[in-house]
């Protein structure tokens, strides 16, 4: 027998919206696992209140962001989830069921640049889960660029990737990972600040094809060249946007998002 049963949480910072929670008479107690801890998890457990979750969400300058869409969701039953936005503080705060379960916390946001809607994932203090009788702190970092939490190789910042064209070519072979990028950024990144040149980065094989990873998100002008291992020429290529009608020396490109991260696709070949 399965029993279905709708609670509200109501957070006493930021806005609530709903908790939808499905149990079942049958469920067995929570995995040990879920309940470690990750490392260097001290300070929120020293801060932390009984049945409470809370925190606070910034940019990587510390300032504080509104509107960030914290999800705290329950190991124990499915689609059981509590969905809160920080206040203007940055901070959230929520009651936790006073049921023998082990939670997660995550958080996005959500912001427009040039026209165009992107979603961040954000930074968390700590992946591990935490019992709602011990309650938790967890803090979330908005970042454009950098390597995220676990092993799947994933980064915070955007890819650029290139498909180079196997027409016209200077040399017997050629090979896509010898294709190098200057990135320029034409006015301020999505977060504000102003940005630097990314030029001569090796790219790497992605699900995208050849690419150079964790670009900051913002508007680039963007160059490209072939840097031959055999001979030791650069050569220039002529680049475009993927879809676009006509290459030339240069393009300026704002990235698009893709799944839960956001890239740039070009087409290069040989001038």
């Amino acid at each position: 027998m399965r029993e279905t049963r709708t609670r509200s949480i109501v957070a006493t910072t930021g806005t609530a919206l709903a908790l939808s929670t499905a149990l079942s008479c049958t469920a067995g107690p929570a995995d040990a696992s879920d309940l470690a801890e990750t490392a260097g998890s001290a300070r929120s457990a020293a801060a932390a209140e009984p049945y409470v979750v809370k925190g606070r969400a910034v940019d990587s300058a510390g300032r504080p962001i509104k509107g960030v869409k914290v999800v705290v969701k329950d190991q124990r039953y499915y689609n059981s989830n509590i969905v809160l936005d920080t206040g203007a503080d940055g901070g959230y705060s929520a009651p936790l069921p006073h049921e023998p379960s082990s939670w997660v916390a995550g958080a996005s946001l959500t912001r427009q640049y040039h026209g165009t809607w992107y979603t961040f994932d954000l930074e968390p203090s700590s992946t591990g889960s935490f019992r709602a009788g011990a309650g938790a702190v967890r803090d979330f970092t908005w970042r454009i660029t950098g390597r995220r939490p676990g092993a799947d190789g994933r980064y915070y910042g955007g890819l650029v990737a290139t498909n180079l064209w196997f027409d016209d070519l200077p040399e017997e072979t050629v090979d896509q990972d010898n294709v190098r990028l200057k990135l320029t950024p034409t006015v301020p990144l999505i977060d504000g600040s102003k940005g630097k040149v990314i030029s001569g980065r090796k790219p790497v094989y992605t699900d995208s094809g050849w690419a150079v990873v964790d670009v900051p998100l913002g508007r680039y002008k963007i160059t490209a060249t072939y840097h031959s291992p055999s001979s030791g020429k650069v050569y220039p290529l002529q680049v475009k946007q993927t879809g676009a009608s006509t290459f030339g020396s240069q393009v300026t490109c704002d990235f698009e998002q893709s799944g839960t991260n956001q890239r740039i696709r070009l087409e290069v070949k040989f001038a």
